[in-house]
């Protein structure tokens, strides 16, 4: 940010004469403020110039100082009034003003400093280069949809060249990035894109070698490969940025690897990697031809196999890990030709997507409001009835479909988490094999990028805290290689994400004494095993001895709960000490339309998600208890439960106090349950979600409002909060609602007496 008047005002600079020790402070304050000058940055360009003049004014220089800084303030009123074709080589020049004017003010300082600015050859480099705007002519839409579709492209790229990784003689896979990397060079040379299309060219050179045999996938080409997608993103995120006025400059390290790519074998050299090609589709050959089993090794498991697969008893001999034996089954698929099909689609713009959603929800609104007032006519509408009926019908399976719509798998995110354990593998120096399982398990669109970062949270601290290093598993009887999963699959109408590794698990007692500490506990037999354990979602709490540049800040999953619970789903976590440890993501399927059960308290409407509603009954007095501390309970099913009046909650009057005149609505969320006391079930219908505002958002108990069938507003109750609620404060809600009785009978005994 520029230096401008109003900074130096609030710094302390007033219009008189400065001290030697502000004149040294204004002119640092100055080379700080041009070092994050932009060339296109034409304001605060502006800005420096009347700072730069404000200091000559009121400060007392040498002649040699004047000199340069009158130097200094020309080359910056050349760039405002455009009389200067380089801007960018003009802001270097005038920083090599300001230093100079600093060594002379202050020259201890700098007697040993290095020269921070570029040579002179540099910026005579710069005076020349031209800077690339897109100018007013250029095809914005055009360039848009470029980075779409390459975005899209590079995606595909990257999971191809993650499988490569496990199998270098995948034909589809090495086709796949060559046709990626191959499409982007086309369409920027078409669109003038010259630092998109080189690097995409000089990438589709190299996999134009491995497609022909000449050079083999691996080792150091897979490392400059995976540099290239990235820089590529990098490149393609900068077009985007130019879109905006930027200019177009190339990233850092980008001609580094360019180099690299134009010389491959220099890349070759970073990670020798030697394989043979497999002779045939026999798994063991490829085991042998790959160099993961010897062939007496591989003779002396056939041997002992006997009916079961060849891969189970290498496994169970430990002369082989589950990566090696995947990798070779994939090797097997292709070379006995077998391939998946490509799916045709289309592409939608976001915003059309969203306008078709938000109208779905209205008309499912509307069919809602017409299917009451049909009900209100009588049997001598039967006919307008049954159409209705049909009509709804027609109306849920267009929304339905519209939903289908919405929803994307979650590949993406899995691939981003392959990618993320392959690099912090690597950094850590441990051996991990990571699978996944249910990659095309389908989300809400919306869902996707929400869950991406608490995903990215717990798989970093399965890699740094779960999966210990080879030389410990090693002697605790393990496999050197540890294994982490990510898996996904649809549970009652929600989506399930499991994160699961065999490292060292959760100790159970360290997190009990770290939360003493912290005063976050007091006695141990007070809590359950996984009261326990989800101490670890507590802000700020970490059991790490070292913070590391991957975890151990104390920041993390306490994050990670607070945006699960955002998404109005739930985190649990599952510990087996020394053997493993699950991290259990719940979550809606999509967050615009519910199935809800409306329910009465009062006059007032709620809804309740029918996924969370185990059952619903009209108790009898022996089915109520008062149990010391925790309030009055239903006994259901062999266990005490908690009942909670929405009435107290909500201050709500005329509402049903006594349980065995209402109805008891039976809740569940993590495993445990709550008896709301309600007044009346209206039934179930489909619900759009509407926001409430941010005003209303952390309104305890309630998660968002609907529009009813009469048109009328209803809360949706957050039935996690209230199951929280119920059993942590049970006995201040039994009291207040004592308290409420008997002030009640006091009215009524002096209303009596008058």
């Amino acid at each position: 940010m520029a230096l401008d008047n109003k900074t130096i005002k609030e710094e302390g600079f007033s219009p008189m004469n400065y001290s030697e020790d502000m004149l040294v402070h204004s002119v640092d304050d100055l080379a700080t403020a041009l070092i994050q000058l932009e060339p296109y940055d034409s304001s605060g360009i502006s800005h420096f110039r009347e700072s730069l003049k404000e200091v000559m004014e009121n400060g007392s220089f040498s002649e040699p100082v004047k000199k340069k800084l009158k130097e200094a303030l020309g080359k910056i009123e050349r760039v405002i009034e455009g009389k200067s074709s380089a801007t960018e080589a003009a802001l270097i020049e005038t920083g090599k003003i300001i230093e100079e004017v600093m060594q002379e003010m202050a020259p201890q300082e700098f007697a040993s400093a290095p020269k921070s600015f570029v040579s002179e050859e540099e910026v005579e480099a710069l005076e020349k280069k031209e800077l690339k705007y897109f100018s007013n002519d250029a095809d914005h839409s055009l360039i848009k949809e470029f980075i779409v579709e390459s975005m899209e492209l590079i995606t595909w790229a990257e999971e191809a060249l993650l499988t490569l990784e496990n199998d270098p003689d995948d034909g589809e896979a090495i086709a796949t990035v060559f046709r990626a990397f191959h499409t982007i060079k086309g369409t920027s040379s078409f669109l003038e894109l010259k630092i998109v299309s080189e690097l995409a060219h000089h990438t589709e050179s190299l996999f134009s070698q491995v497609r022909e045999g000449s050079i083999r996938y691996g080792g150091g080409y897979a490392e400059v490969a995976l540099y290239s997608v990235d820089m590529i993103k990098e490149v393609i995120r900068l077009v985007e940025e130019a879109l905006r006025g930027k200019p177009l400059l190339k990233p850092p390290g980008y001609n580094e690897l360019i180099h690299l790519l134009q010389h491959p074998e220099q890349a070759c050299a970073l990670r020798g990697v030697e394989e043979i090609t497999p002779p045939s589709a026999r798994l063991g050959d490829i085991l042998v031809s790959q160099g993961v089993v010897k062939r007496e090794e591989l003779e002396e498991a056939a041997q002992k196999k006997g009916d079961k697969p060849l891969g189970v008893e290498l496994l169970k001999l430990k002369t082989v890990s589950i990566k090696d034996v995947a990798r070779a089954l994939r090797t097997q698929k292709r070379m006995q030709g077998v391939t998946p099909e490509l799916e045709s689609s289309v592409r939608v713009r976001t915003d059309r997507l969203d306008k078709l959603i938000d109208m779905v929800g209205e008309m499912v609104i509307a069919h809602s409001m017409v299917t009451q007032d049909s009900m209100k006519m009588g049997e001598d509408y039967y006919e307008f009835q049954q159409r209705v009926s049909h009509t709804g019908k027609i109306v849920r399976e267009l929304q339905d479909l519209s939903m289908s719509i919405r929803m994307v798998p979650l590949k993406s995110i899995f691939q981003r988490m392959t990618r993320l354990v392959r690099d912090l593998a690597n950094k850590s120096g441990k051996h991990i094999n990571f699978l996944t399982f249910g990659e095309e398990t389908e989300v809400d669109r919306n869902m996707v990028d929400l869950v991406a970062d608490p995903l990215m949270h717990m798989v970093r601290n399965s890699v740094d805290h779960g999966i210990e290093f080879p030389e410990e598993r090693e002697k605790n009887g393990k496999f050197r290689e540890g294994t982490i999963k990510l898996s996904a699959y649809h549970s009652a109408g929600n989506v399930v994400i499991e994160i699961e590794d065999d490292g060292r698990g959760l100790d159970r007692d360290v997190i009990f004494a770290r939360a003493r500490e912290k005063g976050l506990i007091s006695d141990v037999s007070l809590h359950t095993e996984r009261d326990i354990l989800n101490l670890i979602f507590e802000p700020g709490f970490s059991t790490a001895d070292k913070v590391t540049d991957i975890s151990g800040r104390g920041v993390g999953l306490d994050v990670v709960k607070k945006n699960i619970t955002a998404l109005r789903g739930k985190i649990e976590v599952q510990s087996n000490a020394g053997k493993g440890c699950v991290f259990k993501v719940r979550a809606p399927l999509t967050l615009a339309i519910i199935d809800g059960m409306i329910i009465r308290a009062g006059k007032e409407r709620y809804v309740i998600p029918t996924v969370s509603i185990v059952k619903a009954l009209q108790p009898q007095e022996k089915d109520l208890s008062t149990v010391l501390k925790k309030g009055e309970m239903l006994f259901l099913q062999g266990k005490f439960i908690p009942l909670l009046r929405l009435g107290d909650l909500f201050d709500i009057e005329d509402a049903q106090s006594e349980p065995t005149q209402a109805i008891v609505v039976v809740v569940e969320d993590n495993e445990r349950h709550t008896g709301i006391v309600v007044d009346e079930l209206l039934g179930q219908q489909q619900i759009v979600i509407k926001s409430l505002g941010e005003a209303l958002r952390d309104f305890r108990g309630v998660s968002g409002g609907a529009i009813m069938s009469d048109g009328r507003v209803g809360l949706i109750l957050d039935v996690g909060g209230l199951v929280k609620l119920a059993h942590a404060e049970q006995a201040e809600w039994e009291d207040r609602r004592r308290v409420k009785e008997i002030t009640k009978i006091e009215k009524e005994d002096k209303h009596e007496l008058s």
